[in-house]
């Protein structure tokens, strides 16, 4: 059953990419101009920081 779903995901993702000319850039402006939906939070990762041992 994992097989299917994986190849669903690829389908879908192999789609998104067709849809914006497989342009990162593009996919990423598209995101940025329609912004988060209620109760979605934005998350940075660059200011997460990290346990030191």
């Amino acid at each position: 059953m994992a097989d299917k779903i994986i190849e669903e995901l690829w389908k879908i993702k192999d789609g998104i990419a067709r849809e914006y000319g497989y342009n990162v850039d593009a996919l990423v402006a598209h995101l940025k101009t329609k912004g988060l939906s209620d109760g979605q939070k934005e998350v940075h990762l660059h200011l997460k920081k990290t346990a030191t041992p």
